[in-house]
């Protein structure tokens, strides 16, 4: 597989009048195209900055290079989606969510637009959902939605900000088997924040996991055959290595 993502030497801290606190330290990261990297790590450790930071949406210093070219600024080649569903404007409904960054790139005729929601919204299964609005969704719709607004606009990357953490154990585990149906799908490159361990090994081709000082202290590919779960062969070893590193960070 080539690569899409190229980040080295990144290095990330906020900075007030008092101190400097830095959340990243010399992240060097290579992510192919249609990989699912799954990234796990202690609260604080830079997880959610990091995808902020390919997103386009912190400065920083080092380089991360998207398909050749500089990620310096926002751009739809790389879209990230929440874990509170903001990217959502509840005055909208669900498929003028998804055409409003349609008509930011240009696409104004309107019968393509709702050929392309309805398209999007049938792959996440809001299959005649596009009507309502986001207050009349559950949670686990609204992040179908979001998905959806996400992938109608086909990007090279897609970025998720632990998109389950707010939903019941029922649904999350339902949204897990169908974005890993999407994205086998869709041939898209995901990576994807989570604080569950579970998750990180059901979903990924490929987990990593940083330190509490900002740094990758482990990069380990996820040859478990899918669909992965927790009955899978030596699924327990690979938890049991993520479980006693994340509890060694934790503490540190």
């Amino acid at each position: 597989m080539s690569e899409i993502l190229s980040i080295k030497n990144l290095t990330k801290a906020y900075t007030s009048q008092k101190n400097s606190v830095q959340v990243l330290r010399n992240v060097d990261l290579s992510v192919s195209q249609n990989e699912f990297l799954s990234i796990l790590g202690p609260s604080g450790c830079g997880k959610s900055t990091l995808l902020r930071c390919i997103a386009g949406f912190e400065p920083y210093e080092g380089k991360i290079i998207c398909n050749g070219k500089l990620a310096d600024k926002p751009s739809t080649d790389r879209i990230l989606v929440f874990q509170d569903y903001n990217q959502l404007f509840p005055w909208k409904t669900i498929e003028k969510n998804i055409w409003y960054p349609l008509k930011l790139k240009g696409i104004k005729n309107k019968k393509e637009l709702q050929e392309i929601s309805d398209i999007y919204l049938k792959k996440v299964g809001l299959t005649g959902k596009g009507k309502l609005y986001p207050h009349e969704l559950s949670g686990g719709m609204k992040q179908r939605a979001a998905i959806a607004k996400a992938l109608a606009l086909k990007p090279d990357i897609i970025l998720m900000d632990e998109p389950f953490a707010a939903l019941d154990a029922i649904t999350r585990n339902a949204l897990q088997k169908e974005l890993s149906a999407i994205w086998a799908d869709n041939g898209i490159t995901v990576i994807f924040v989570t604080h569950n361990i579970q998750e990180a090994i059901v979903l990924g081709t490929r987990i990593i996991l940083m330190g509490r000082n900002g740094e990758i202290v482990i990069d380990k590919k996820n040859e478990l055959p899918k669909p992965i779960k927790p009955s899978s062969k030596d699924y327990g070893i690979m938890w049991d290595m993520f479980s006693n590193a994340l509890e060694k960070e934790s503490k540190i």
